[in-house]
């Protein structure tokens, strides 16, 4: 792998995934508590309530993403055994639970790499898990 500058890629590359959602579809999901307590973490729910609608969209990509460089999707484990959290910077992370983090050792994953974008109607976010 040819090394680009701040490149912090190490390892070999084990999956990637990518996710595009339309934002009113998530809308009009989360105005259900019973899809929000699915899908969301408590910690990603109290994120979203401070941030809105695009960012449980962008939430719900990059899990999607995740699942996908996985490699199985949502097969084993559920959403919520993936959350995204945010660095003080702003930069997400992931975090595995249950399922998803049981996949992730089975893969020998050391680093997941992730961002997430959205622009009015779409949100996006793009996986490479090495």
């Amino acid at each position: 792998m040819k090394q680009i500058a701040g490149d912090k890629m190490n390892g070999s590359m084990k999956g990637i995934g990518c996710d595009i959602v339309s934002v009113s579809r998530i809308a009009a999901l989360i105005a259900d508590k019973k899809f929000l307590n699915k899908v969301y973490t408590k910690h990603e729910q109290n994120y979203i309530s401070g941030k809105g609608t695009q960012t449980a969209a962008g939430l719900w990509a990059a899990k999607e993403a995740v699942s996908k460089a996985l490699g199985t999707g949502f097969v084993g484990f559920t959403a919520k055994d993936i959350e995204i959290r945010h660095h003080e910077s702003g930069a997400p992370q992931i975090v595995l639970y249950n399922g998803a983090k049981k996949k992730s050792e089975l893969m020998d994953v050391e680093n997941i790499y992730i961002t997430i974008s959205h622009e009015k109607e779409q949100a996006l976010a793009f996986v490479v898990i090495e």
